[in-house]
């Protein structure tokens, strides 16, 4: 309709009057009008429906609405398949967590588990070291203990041995004893080795019992053994023997002038001169003292002015 109203306007003079212009369009918009209402309207929407679509905004609009429609589509698309996938993720991500959470607690429980046997490593460590230094401990007094006992074993042979020889001795001395003691000369006793012994049976001063002595033919004993020293033990009397240091004070010598050296029956503390006493006077004298003092070492000094036994030696 407008069309046919710009082709009819073109028709015009431009050097019309206005007037005349305005007469002539208005005949032309009532002749359309006109002509326009005469056509059936079925006939005016076909012909608006068929060529809508030849404009390019009409087919602008049909891509448009298809881009729509598959736009539409993805989304729903897209969240069916997000919904799904989530559902999916959110059951393995919960799976996940229960099993971490689960994992965690046995790191956990097996972190306490190592805690609890690194303490007991350490008490056992602890322990085996004290047990390893008691052991070392016991190991060494074993040691100190064995060795003790290897030397007490050695002095025990020693001492055995000795104590055989000692025997063996004796009942020599004995059997010779028992032979001789028919054959002794009148008033002694005992012979032993090569010399006879004769025990006197009253006391004198120790000048008086070496003149008896003298007188028979013999002189107080000297002392030259073990055996002799245990042999003189057997007569258990308080008897003088032939020692003194009248001549030089501290000056020890035999009746025959030889010095003493060794061996030496001294008791303890023995010579002591009488402890330097006034009232015990010089011990200028030895004695054989077999009753109060049983030990091999019996001798003490004493008085010459005491009465004692004594022991006369004859050597044949």
């Amino acid at each position: 309709m407008s069309e046919g109203v710009y082709e009819n306007s073109d028709g015009f003079e431009d050097d019309e009057p206005d007037a005349m212009k305005n007469t002539d369009i208005d005949c032309q918009l009532y002749a359309n009008v006109r002509a326009f209402k005469s056509s059936t309207r079925d006939e005016v929407v076909s012909s608006v429906h068929v060529q809508w679509w030849k404009r390019p905004s009409g087919v602008a609009a049909v891509c448009l609405g298809l881009l729509c429609v598959l736009l539409l589509a993805g989304i729903i698309g897209l969240a069916v398949y997000y919904g799904v996938t989530d559902h999916h993720t959110s059951t393995e991500r919960e799976q996940l967590q229960t099993s971490y959470n689960n994992l965690t607690k046995e790191r956990d429980q097996l972190q306490t588990s190592y805690n609890i046997l690194t303490k007991e490593r350490g008490q056992l460590q602890t322990s085996y070291n004290n047990l390893t230094k008691e052991r070392d401990q016991l190991q060494t007094s074993y040691n100190t203990l064995t060795k003790e006992r290897d030397q007490l074993q050695t002095s025990y042979n020693t001492l055995t041995k000795k104590r055989d020889q000692l025997q063996k001795e004796k009942d020599d001395v004995m059997s010779k004893l028992s032979n001789l003691k028919q054959t002794c000369p009148e008033g002694w006793q005992i012979k032993l080795e090569s010399s006879w012994y004769f025990l006197s049976t009253e006391t004198k001063t120790w000048k008086e019992s070496r003149q008896d002595c003298l007188k028979r033919g013999a002189d107080l004993v000297i002392i030259n053994s073990d055996l002799e020293q245990e042999f003189l033990l057997s007569f258990n009397k308080r008897a003088w023997i032939g020692l003194t240091d009248s001549v030089t004070e501290g000056a020890w010598k035999w009746v025959d002038g030889t010095p003493l050296t060794t061996p030496s029956y001294w008791y303890s503390q023995q010579p002591d001169n009488g402890g330097d006493n006034p009232e015990n006077g010089e011990e200028d004298c030895v004695e054989l003292n077999t009753e109060t003092w049983r030990p091999v070492k019996a001798w003490n000094d004493q008085s010459c002015l005491h009465n004692r036994y004594w022991i006369c030696e004859k050597v044949v």
